[in-house]
């Protein structure tokens, strides 16, 4: 019975190495120590509760990880974008007649007030809602919606 005590320590020391890495290696840890505690409250003898552990452990790595990391993982959502690089696909109100670059003007998006040139170089007066569809340097690149 001291073994099942053992492997229920080891489960929760797993679970504990998971939630501090989430790399899903403590998880299957934890599930393989889980199955070796009933294992050995079942009578199974040390060496059967070791393969039990070794067993199920592999196996949830070997079987589900890959699925879960590709369910959970970030290229089902994408690259995350901040900063000024977020901006754009943002909807924007021209602040200051917009024009090429010689002639950059003002958008407000987001709460600030940035510079701003056009991108079909077609001028874009203040009021008007505009897309930010690209960067150029410091300022935002617009075309009207």
């Amino acid at each position: 019975m001291t073994a099942v005590w053992i492997w229920l320590a080891v489960a929760v020391g797993a679970v504990i190495l998971e939630v501090s890495t989430l790399a899903f290696f403590g998880l299957f840890a934890a599930f393989g120590a889980f199955a070796a505690a009933i294992a050995g409250a079942l009578g199974a003898p040390l060496a059967i509760q070791a393969a039990v552990f070794a067993g199920a452990s592999g196996a949830g790595v070997v079987l589900v990880r890959r699925p879960l990391m590709k369910a959970l993982g970030p290229s089902r959502r994408g690259a995350l974008v901040s900063g000024v690089a977020g901006l754009v696909g943002q909807s924007a109100t021209v602040v200051d007649v917009v024009a090429d670059q010689d002639h950059p003007g003002k958008v407000h998006v987001r709460g600030e007030d940035w510079p701003a040139i056009t991108y079909d170089m077609a001028p874009l007066e203040p009021g008007q809602v505009v897309t930010i569809v690209e960067l150029d340097h410091t300022r935002l690149v617009v075309s009207a919606v």
